[in-house]
């Protein structure tokens, strides 16, 4: 059974993994325009880039990659300054999209998030699994973005295409 769905394998995404207190991250933030999200599992987006609050204290910034270097130096990682951490770790991920009328029904499949709009909503983002690997899944108006550690990619390549098309 082929599924009306479009899953495509990204190419490299800037990502940052930030932890720390709340106030600090908010004022390292600030000069990207984003606002620290109100509610655990959710994100905040603006021109393309997602924080996505993940755990306590802990936080995932998502946008495309050629904004590395800006976002590098408007961040100041190395910057002892300002009591959070914030690590470049763009090469350790691969980024999908999950898109189309059936999108819902190919992360039902894949895992154990509960993707229904009234629990994981339009601003929804949490760590979950896919397919018994760990994943980060962020809502999007059509479908999903999954971002999963790269060395995991050609399996759930693998997987999307056999739950996608029905072939084994």
């Amino acid at each position: 059974m082929g599924y009306q769905t479009t899953i495509e394998k990204q190419g490299l995404w800037t990502i940052f993994d930030i932890k720390g207190d709340a106030g600090a991250v908010a004022q390292r933030i600030s000069s990207l325009g984003l606002s620290l999200p109100a509610t655990a599992n959710t994100k905040t987006a603006k021109g393309g880039q997602h924080l996505c609050w993940v755990g306590a204290n802990h936080w995932i910034l998502l946008a495309p990659g050629d904004e590395e270097g800006q976002l590098n130096d408007s961040l100041a990682p190395n910057d002892a300054g300002l009591d959070c951490r914030i690590v470049l770790v763009s090469d350790a991920y691969t980024i999908f999209t999950v898109t189309g009328n059936q999108a819902d029904d190919i992360l039902a499949i894949a895992s154990p998030l509960d993707t229904r709009r009234t629990i994981f909503g339009d601003d929804g983002a949490t760590y979950t699994e896919l397919f018994g690997i760990r994943a980060l899944v962020l809502r999007r108006p059509d479908g999903y973005i999954v971002a999963i550690e790269r060395s995991y990619a050609d399996m759930i390549t693998k997987y999307f295409d056999k739950v996608s098309t029905g072939r084994r």
